[in-house]
């Protein structure tokens, strides 16, 4: 399953006294004559934290090596955008509409469900978009620069679905409670998180959830209680997963903590489909895997050919 997480990739800004300006903006990187900026490389560290706290350790030495790596991801991002100018390789907003729309499909989200996992991620849309632009890009780029097709056949198809985890769907229709910390001030996080909890232990009285939802909730479908229908196991940030999966129908998570603020979540209803590896559109999805897989491969050999062929210098 298409996993939102698996596509993000967005720069945050990075807020610091004016004392520590030139030691934040130094340059690390200069790539073909365009440089890379350390705040950037900080933008992107506070990103990836998200899903891998182990990024930041009291290790000099392994913090470097953490960095370096970070830097090269930037360093091909860089490479990846001049070719795209230099092949006046373009996307239209048509094309970045259509990809958003596919990401829904397959995903069977809807608005609501899309607008939830959006900000589980602490994406926008015009963030989300941005991304997908870019990976539109990448691949018309591959197609330029190898002058080939990819294609994924029946057979590679059929050996994925035997070797691959395609057990039947888990769908959990929730509700969801989401009570914002406000972009830019952190400093009141301490009264969001109280009044989540407030609200938690009303629902363990017997508080009705699609009125708590009406009245304080920030987050999608409040006119619907929080109802943002069915969505599949896999499609769930990790800590929403894990604290939905023992639920039966009619409880409520603990207050989780996410990129935008603090969630209370209810099982409304669970199902469980059975597997169908002759469903079209299952093996559509699997077609689609495949070939994603694939185009990653082969970008990786072509980056690191372009990357002996750049002019590149680190100063990190």
């Amino acid at each position: 399953m298409l996993r939102l997480a698996c596509v993000f990739n967005m720069l945050w800004l990075l807020f610091c006294p004016p004392v520590l300006a030139e030691t934040v903006d130094k340059i690390i990187a200069n790539v073909n004559g365009e440089i890379i900026l350390y705040s950037e490389l900080k933008g992107r560290m506070r990103l990836l934290e998200k899903d891998n706290p182990n990024l930041r350790t009291d290790d000099p030495a392994k913090q470097k090596e953490i960095d370096r790596e970070i830097l090269m991801l930037l360093v091909r991002e860089k490479l990846t955008e001049q070719e795209v100018k230099r092949l006046k390789i373009t996307v239209s907003d048509r094309d970045v509409d259509s990809a958003v729309e596919n990401v829904k499909r397959e995903g069977h989200l809807t608005d609501a469900q899309f607008e939830y996992l959006l900000q589980q991620e602490g994406q926008t849309l015009a963030e989300f978009r941005e991304t997908m632009r870019k990976r539109l890009e990448r691949n018309r780029l591959l197609d330029r620069v190898l002058k080939s097709r990819t294609i994924i056949t029946d057979d590679q198809v059929d050996a994925f679905l035997r070797t691959e985890d395609v057990s039947g769907r888990e769908l959990r229709r929730l509700a969801v409670l989401l009570i914002p910390i406000p972009e830019n001030e952190p400093q009141k996080a301490g009264a969001a998180e109280k009044l989540a909890r407030d609200l938690h232990a009303r629902l363990r009285a017997g508080a009705d959830f699609a009125e708590a939802v009406r009245a304080h909730s920030k987050g999608p479908a409040v006119n619907e209680g929080g109802d943002i229908g069915f969505m599949e196991s896999t499609e769930l940030a990790k800590p929403v997963e894990m604290a939905t999966r023992n639920l039966r129908v009619g409880e409520i998570t603990e207050v989780i903590k996410a990129p935008g603020g603090f969630y209370i979540f209810k099982v409304l209803e669970l199902q469980r489909e059975r597997a169908d590896t002759g469903n079209p559109e299952m093996r559509e999805k699997a077609r689609r895997m495949l070939l994603q897989r694939e185009l990653d491969r082969k970008f990786g050999e072509w980056i690191e050919d372009l990357e002996r062929r750049a002019f590149i210098k680190i100063s990190l």
